[in-house]
């Protein structure tokens, strides 16, 4: 049973009357030291209530051990880590919000002090923008794998519960940024965007914007998943419509960041050396580059989940485009670069941006053969915005929710979409829609030409 005592405290090495209460309780059974002490209660009664509340919550089982409590934050972190596997993107993001964000508050602070949600607003306030260094969205991502891992302390008894757990921690500029709309577009600029771009990148953007396939999806598409052959049945008679099939084990391009072992380093270097000695051999000059702590990994996996492993069903003017298109392409990707190598997301960004807001004219000058000027056409539209093209176009033409699910590899979470399935009539409403909106968009633009 929980007893207290006094403990008086010493000045100068001298025992003063002043004194505190200390209660010792009992631990649970196999736990070193048998008994537990906690002190700094003003009253007998305090502690001894202190610490009966203690020994009640070991038989009922929720007790939890103050020595785990004040585990230091990063000390918890690596002992999580060995508890989850993800896959190499989700671990490198991970990664950076744990260096740049998380670690440097809160690594040797104990979990108790970090299981606060003033605490923990306190610092998001204090390290977003306009006041700290970080986009209020970056450290939004902070504080959700600031709770993941508070979850996990939580089931490992680490903490009583996860007091951030479904609370909004709101910081200053949360309620003033709202962050910016993606930007949509209508048939007519997708008519634009793909005549601009050309080629095998303006043909990607017109794809994106009537399929939805996210970026690694279209990236990563192989030729023999395109424009499959299905046939449906529609009043007794046979209907022929083409899919792009998303595979479920190599469907999607995935960029994941891969932290450099004590292998990958070494080749790194040796590979830096010899770049070095070229250009010393040359006569170039040229200095070491900052040795890279991560290096990217471009491979084919699965898409993002099972629902993702699907089938697009395509309008018929795309599959005349996307027919001729394969024909003279010789890779077995069919959106690549012309050499064959994979577009990466960062790179089609940066050819995508003049196309799609516009760029200064150059004039000609000896030397150069100038530039042509370009007006914007959809400023701030990304690939991403295909997709919300996509879907938005789907919306406007009341295609079912069960198809519109289906076609964007969308989780059917509620009891609707465990009931609700896609039918003939449906594809057909939502083929028949696109190919109108295709047939509007090129109107608009022959208009605007003339």
């Amino acid at each position: 049973m929980a007893y207290a005592e006094k403990v008086f405290k010493v000045k100068n090495g001298v025992k003063t009357k002043q004194f505190t209460w200390r209660c010792k309780y009992k631990a649970p059974a196999g736990h070193k030291p048998a008994w537990l002490t906690e002190s700094g209660f003003p009253t007998k009664k305090v502690a001894e209530d202190w610490g009966a509340e203690q020994e009640a919550a070991i038989r009922a089982g929720t007790w939890i051990d103050p020595a785990k409590l004040s585990t230091p934050f990063g000390k918890w972190v690596e002992i999580w880590k060995t508890s989850v596997h993800k896959r190499p993107r989700t671990q490198s993001s991970r990664a950076y919000l744990l260096e740049k964000l998380l670690l440097p508050e809160w690594e040797y602070k104990p979990l108790a002090e970090v299981n606060n949600v003033f605490n923990v607003q306190s610092w998001a306030t204090r390290v977003s923008k306009p006041l700290g260094p970080h986009d209020p969205g970056t450290v939004a991502q902070a504080r959700s794998l600031l709770s993941t891992i508070l979850s996990a302390a939580e089931d490992a008894q680490y903490i009583p519960v996860n007091r951030l757990f479904g609370r909004r921690i709101l910081t200053g500029a949360d309620h003033v940024d709202e962050g910016e709309e993606e930007v949509w577009a209508q048939p007519e600029d997708t008519q634009r965007l793909h005549q601009r771009f050309g080629g095998v990148q303006g043909l990607m953007v017109l794809t994106d914007c009537y399929l939805g396939l996210r970026w690694g999806e279209l990236a990563g598409l192989h030729k023999d998943n395109c424009l499959i052959k299905r046939i449906d049945k529609i009043d007794g008679k046979s209907v022929v419509r083409h899919v792009i099939r998303v595979d479920p084990k190599v469907g999607s391009l995935h960029e994941d960041p891969v932290e450099l072992d004590e292998e990958g380093l070494t080749a790194w270097h040796a590979a830096e050396d010899a770049r070095l000695e070229m250009c010393r051999a040359k006569g170039w000059k040229a200095n070491r580059r900052k040795t890279p702590r991560s290096r990217l990994e471009v491979y084919l996996g699965p898409p993002k989940n099972k629902y993702s492993a699907r089938e697009v069903d395509v309008p018929e003017f795309l599959v005349r485009l996307l027919d001729q298109h394969l024909e003279r392409w010789e890779h077995d990707h069919p959106f690549t670069t012309p050499t064959g190598s994979f577009w990466l997301r960062g790179n089609f960004s940066r050819e995508l941006r003049p196309v799609a807001d516009g760029r200064d004219e150059i004039p000609r000058k000896r030397g150069y053969a100038g530039r042509e000027g370009w007006e914007p056409i959809l400023p701030k539209f990304t690939m991403r915005g295909a997709r919300h093209t996509a879907d938005t176009w789907m919306k406007e033409d009341r295609v079912d929710r069960a198809l519109r699910f289906a076609s964007l590899g969308w989780v059917p979470k509620d009891i609707e979409g465990t009931y609700e399935h896609v039918t003939p009539e449906m594809r057909r409403h939502r083929l028949d829609a696109l190919t109108a909106r295709w047939r509007r968009g090129r109107r608009v633009t022959l208009r605007s030409v003339a």
